[in-house]
């Protein structure tokens, strides 16, 4: 490993270690994010093995979302749960089907959740 790219990974390492929850949760939308465009570019490149590559990156965060649910939030960690499990599913399907509509829907949903969950952190802070 080059000596930049150890500085690199130590500082996104730092960077994770550092964050507060909003911005964890915002580094996962964004990498969900990141993911599920990789896979719509491999998708129409015709490369099948990078389009499940990066739609199970995109699950795996979806998944660790999932995982970090506070219930003691009330009624919208449960209807987050329900969100997080049905796009964890459109992601299976779009895998198995080689469906691209399905990856764009959890694309779109991601998205509106990212642009909520800043306006939610900026007015907390």
């Amino acid at each position: 490993m080059s000596m930049n790219m150890a500085g690199y990974d130590a500082y996104k390492k730092t960077q994770v270690q550092t964050a507060d929850q909003g911005a964890l949760i915002l580094m996962c939308y964004d990498g969900a994010i990141t993911f599920l465009k990789k896979a719509k570019k491999a998708y129409n490149e015709k490369d099948h093995a990078q389009w499940s590559t990066f739609l199970n990156k995109a699950q795996n965060i979806l998944w660790e979302l999932l995982n970090s649910l506070n219930y003691d939030a009330g009624e919208i960690a449960y209807n987050l749960e329900s969100l997080y499990n049905y796009m964890i599913r459109r992601i299976v399907d779009a895998d198995y089907h080689k469906n691209i509509a399905a990856a764009d829907e959890v694309l779109a949903y991601l998205n509106d959740l990212r642009d909520s969950w800043v306006k939610i952190t900026k007015k907390s802070s």
